[in-house]
């Protein structure tokens, strides 16, 4: 990594804590809410700009240019569904977004985008996963399963049903990726390339633990933008950043 990438590096995590820093500090509300949702725009949107790099500097033609295409086109759906998301406080007078909303649409479809290019990845390994990654992929599948069930159990019957599809998308969606990416990761592991997919992994955890927490917390009543819990999300994009910065360096190397 070279000194610019560890330099940018240093300032997503610094901006990413100021999120934390200003709840600790009790800072008012509506700037925390409008920070917060700023940092979830600008985060996917950077991450999937150094993944589009990224594809770009492999030759046309090699599986690698459109499985870095995916991710980082998976990551922008995200980032535009945080358009919506934050379009809605602006046009509202500063109340929150509502769960379900348009915005769902967007977090939704980081998933098959980001799932299919893992599977385009793996398959182009054309290596068996070793035992260890696969009970580690079982482990997370279940886990995350009882998780997200607890997490959106109540929001199935409630509401309607565009709130019980965006729920049961959620309950199935996040631990079926989480499972696909360590499938590949373990398949790597011990090599630079595994280092930069064991980054995408620890995303997608924080990620993943970000969106079953906000579910609960909206669910609870007890979420605000500008949470906590928002950091999550905002570091999760930077280790995919990170992974995308990795493997673009690996590659100028061996040119």
């Amino acid at each position: 990594m070279t000194l610019v990438s560890l330099l940018v590096v240093i300032l997503w995590v610094a901006f990413s804590s100021l999120i934390l820093i200003f709840a600790a500090l009790g800072i008012d509300p509506v700037f925390r809410l409008y920070y917060s949702n700023i940092m979830q725009i600008i985060a996917p949107v950077l991450a999937a700009i150094f993944c589009y790099r990224t594809a770009i500097n492999f030759p046309v033609g090699n599986p690698m240019r459109k499985v870095w295409g995916l991710l980082g086109s998976g990551v922008l759906a995200w980032g535009i569904g945080a358009i919506l998301f934050i379009s809605y406080p602006l046009l509202k007078n500063g109340n929150e977004t509502p769960y379900p909303y348009l915005s769902d649409i967007g977090y939704l479809s980081l998933v098959p985008l980001v799932a299919s290019a893992l599977i385009l990845y793996k398959s182009r390994l054309g290596v068996d996963t070793p035992l260890w990654g696969k009970i580690i992929a079982v482990f997370l599948l279940s886990g995350g399963l009882i998780i997200s069930l607890l997490a959106n159990w109540r929001s199935l019957f409630e509401q309607g049903a565009f709130l019980a599809i965006v729920s049961f998308c959620y309950i199935f969606f996040d631990p079926i990726l989480l499972a696909i990416t360590v499938l590949v990761a373990s398949t790597l592991y011990g090599g630079s390339a595994g280092t930069a997919w064991w980054y995408v992994l620890g995303g997608l955890i924080l990620y993943f633990i970000g969106n079953q927490s906000y579910t609960y917390l909206v669910m609870t009543g007890q979420y605000a933008s500008g949470s906590p819990i928002d950091t999550l999300w905002v570091l999760g994009f930077g280790m995919i950043a990170v992974a995308a910065i990795i493997t673009y360096s690996l590659f100028k190397d061996a040119d």
